[in-house]
């Protein structure tokens, strides 16, 4: 278990762009305790963060974005040229 967000994050990073279709990136709230859980495998490494302050969500909204674009687009995606995820959700045609 990782104590600092900025290194699970880089751990969980480096760990989908190495295999990105191994890894599992999963996320657990428990209400009654107001805590959540982050875990992200491939079934030979696996790290874990815990927290129970609401600043950190922001920080886990990126780093969603970031292992969804990885997953999806390939471990060479360059996130800078991604675009930011806005609170507000798009407007589908109708």
């Amino acid at each position: 278990m990782l104590l600092d967000w900025d290194d699970f994050a880089a751990k969980a990073e480096e760990l989908v762009r190495e295999k990105p279709l191994h890894t599992r990136y999963t996320v657990k709230y428990k209400h009654s305790e107001g805590k959540m859980t982050l875990k992200v495998t491939d079934n030979e490494e696996c790290w874990t963060y815990k927290t129970n302050q609401a600043s950190d969500l922001k920080k886990m909204e990126k780093l969603n974005h970031i292992m969804s674009a990885v997953m999806t687009r390939g471990r060479s995606v360059d996130l800078d040229s991604l675009e930011e995820p806005s609170g507000e959700p798009k407007r589908g045609k109708r």
